[in-house]
């Protein structure tokens, strides 16, 4: 007895059409085959497509970049894996419209027909300067093309490192230029400037160069090659080349192509010169001037110190004028007399108080005398000796700080006297004839006889040239 799922499979089971007469049945497996053959011999290998690119996505895991390309009348999936994607010079983006070259083949796991591109070439303007646009607006949105970080050029670099190759005419430019001044020391940082994975190696030398500042001493860096093609220069438009510039320890000078050409590099670098001769006569330009510049601050400075000694000479001709030192024992002699009358009054003072104490005494005694209290007699006394002592003292003591005062006035003065400025080695001529004292060479003739007093004695001569040398001849 069948149960209720025999019966049904029996009455909704189909039998299987027959085969057409000659023809085999065909898996999906064989006819997605066949379809793929048909593709493969029917189309070119490569084929040109050219349409607007839609839903771009960059596989972040197997790196693949998937995208429909369409025109107004039909559209096609297409991939590009990830060995051809690493070649693309700029970033496609939906709507862009491109040139895509490549082959048609089947998917067989989906059962549809791609684009397998090879390359992409955008329409209007080539991959190289759309690369270069994208790649400008980069960084430039990052900051790296601000005036703000771009540090400056030292005045007169000592060290300097050549990043370049050393078979190109760039380093021979540069060369001929900077021979012209032998104390600079160079280092040249071979590297290549053309071709695949140039900009790795140029940003890998500039980070390396960085990071041996202190083992070298470089103060500045210049980045050079000769002219070229676009993409012969491309490995200066890399984005690994700029960011190694903007991170570098010291400044960068580039000196990339012709005058015409502009890299990125150039963009981001402290200083951009239009050519390796330019930017090896930007790093000396103060050097080709120095021996002049020297030559004017030795002008400068002489007029400056000519300047300070006419100053204290107009202020020692002053001092030398001054009362003070034409009479100098006049202050000296005028503070003995302020000394002595001080003196003088101080002892008249003292002198009427022990007078007028003694007096005091006198009449104490006397009324003692008449009174005869003997015990009030005994304390007046006592008192008044005690007055005594204490005028005595302060007499002496008075006396002893004007002694004191008067010490230090005689020293300060002795110190400021004629005598003592000869003994820290200075001295004073007079003309024998008439003791006038000579101030300057032009005041003496041939045949004077003068006197040279110093601090330990005096000497006599006679003038035999009365020429003197300016103080700078």
């Amino acid at each position: 007895m069948s149960n209720f799922f025999d019966f049904r499979e029996k009455v909704t089971r189909k039998s299987e059409p027959p085969a057409p007469t000659g023809r085999p049945t065909l898996t999906v497996t064989q006819l997605t085959a066949d379809i793929d053959r048909a593709l493969k011999t029917g189309l070119p290998a490569s084929v040109a497509v050219r349409g607007e690119l839609s839903n771009y996505n960059a596989h972040r895991g197997s790196g693949h970049h998937y995208f429909t390309m369409k025109d107004g009348g039909a559209c096609i999936d297409c991939v590009m894996f990830k060995s051809d994607a690493s070649r693309l010079r700029f970033e496609p983006t939906d709507g862009m419209e491109v040139v895509a070259t490549g082959r048609v083949g089947l998917y067989a796991q989906r059962g549809r027909y791609q684009l397998y591109v090879s390359s992409i070439q955008p329409i209007g303007q080539g991959a190289l300067e759309l690369a270069f646009q994208q790649m400008r607006a980069k960084l430039e949105a990052a900051g790296l093309f601000a005036a703000g970080r771009k540090r400056p050029l030292p005045n007169y670099p000592m060290r300097v490192v050549l990043v370049t190759s050393t078979s190109t005419a760039a380093l021979a430019d540069m060369l001929k230029v900077l021979q012209r001044f032998p104390f600079i020391k160079l280092s040249v940082y071979q590297v290549p400037v053309q071709g695949e994975g140039c900009g790795a190696k140029i940003a890998e030398a500039i980070d390396h160069v960085s990071s041996t500042l202190g083992e070298t001493g470089a103060q500045v860096m210049i980045v050079g090659r000769g002219g070229g093609s676009l993409e012969d220069l491309w490995g200066f438009n890399e984005e690994v080349v700029a960011r190694a510039i903007a991170r570098a320890g010291i400044p960068v000078i580039t000196g990339i192509g012709h005058e015409v050409d502009v890299s990125i590099a150039d963009l981001v670098a402290d200083y951009h010169a239009h050519t390796p001769t330019e930017a090896a006569q930007v790093l000396t330009r103060h050097w080709r001037n120095a021996a002049e510049n020297i030559a004017v601050m030795g002008v400068r400075l002489t007029r400056a110190v000519r300047s300070v000694v006419e100053g204290a000479t107009d202020r020692l001709t002053a001092i030398e004028r001054h009362s003070f030192f034409r009479r100098p024992t006049d202050r000296l002699n005028q503070m003995r007399q302020r000394t002595d009358d001080v003196e003088r009054q101080m002892r008249m003072v003292f002198e009427r108080r022990l007078f007028n104490g003694r007096r005091k005494l006198d009449r104490a005694g006397a009324l003692l005398e008449k009174l005869n209290p003997a015990h009030a007699i005994d304390l007046r006394r006592q008192k008044l000796s005690h007055l005594d002592a204490r005028l005595t003292r302060e007499l002496r003591a008075g006396i002893r700080r004007q002694h004191n005062h008067m010490s230090a006035l005689d020293a300060q003065l002795t110190a400021l006297s004629p005598k003592a400025v000869m003994k820290r080695g200075y001295s004073i001529t007079t003309r024998a004839r008439d003791g006038a004292i000579v101030r300057a060479a032009s005041e003496l003739k041939i045949g004077d006889r003068i006197v040279t007093r110093f601090a330990d004695g005096e000497t006599k001569s006679v003038v035999e040239d009365a020429r003197q040398l300016g103080l700078f001849e």
